[in-house]
């Protein structure tokens, strides 16, 4: 898993949505559309790696925090 990717990838999106990573993980549709912008990136990895990665991420205070 690439982590940098990751992290851009999340970075877009939350600057799209205006979510934090629990909302978007609590939010069938949300989740679906990160999945499917990480999934253009980074290809081979699981749902599961994915999401375990990006809670991985945000506990490890390593994302940004939503914008107000």
């Amino acid at each position: 898993m690439n982590i940098e990717s990751l992290k851009n990838t999340w970075k877009m999106f939350q600057r799209e949505h205006g979510v934090s990573v629990d909302r978007m993980l609590c939010n069938p549709s949300l989740r679906s559309e990160f999945l499917a912008a990480i999934r253009l990136v980074i290809p081979n990895a699981d749902e599961q790696q994915i999401l375990w990665s990006v809670v991985r991420l945000r506990k490890g205070k390593k994302l940004p925090s939503v914008l107000k």
